[in-house]
Parts: C-alpha cells; structure tokens; sequence
C-alpha cells in the first residue's frame, strides 16, 4: 500500500527528476563535445550543439515540478472545465516529467 501512495503523490515526481538529473550527472562526463539537439522527421540529427545543453532537460523538468505546485496555477488546472482530483493532477505531471525523460535518453542514444 506504501508503493500505492508513493507513486500517487508528489514524491513520485520529485524523484523522477532526481533520477533524470543524476543520471545527466553521470553521463555528461562520456559524451563527446558535440550533441544532436534537434531530428527531423525521419528521426535523423540534423542539428548539433554543445554537451552542457544537455542540462536542459532537468532544469526543464525542475521548472514544471516548481511551477505546478504553486497554488494558484495548481488551482487553475485542476478546477478547469474538466475537474482533475489530486492523483490524477500528480499523475499529469509526473507524465510530463517521465516524458521530457524518454527524450534526453532518445538525445543520449542519438549521441553515441
């Protein structure tokens, strides 16, 4: 029941973005200095740039866990025209941040 619990709360998220932000740690130190920032439709890099922009995605992530758990836009999402209850509004961002996740590992395959 704890794992219940924790998956459906705010913790969930927060540990998301721990992991993506340690493993960006990890990795940084292999990639080579030039990574593909940007793929076509055919999922082929067409655009390059430098390895430190690969701390965006935490930072992006860091940047949405802020944001939705302020109050007031908190409020705004969850009492829109359609009602979200506290696990599903956790779940939405929790989505997002695993989402943003897939990507930097989609960029960090691309670059190897």
């Amino acid at each position: 029941m704890k794992f219940k619990y924790f998956v459906n709360s705010r913790k969930f998220s927060w540990t998301i973005v721990g992991i993506g932000f340690v493993f960006t740690l990890i990795v940084f130190f292999f990639l080579p200095s030039s990574i593909p920032i940007h793929f076509n439709a055919g999922g082929i890099a067409d655009s390059y740039g430098d390895r430190i922009q690969i701390f965006l995605f935490p930072l992006l992530q860091l940047m949405i866990l802020f944001l939705t758990g302020r109050k007031k836009l908190r409020y705004w999402l969850t009492h829109s025209k359609t009602f979200l209850n506290d696990i599903q509004y956790n779940w939405l961002v929790s989505g997002l941040c695993l989402l943003i996740i897939f990507v930097e590992f989609r960029v960090l395959y691309a670059a190897f």
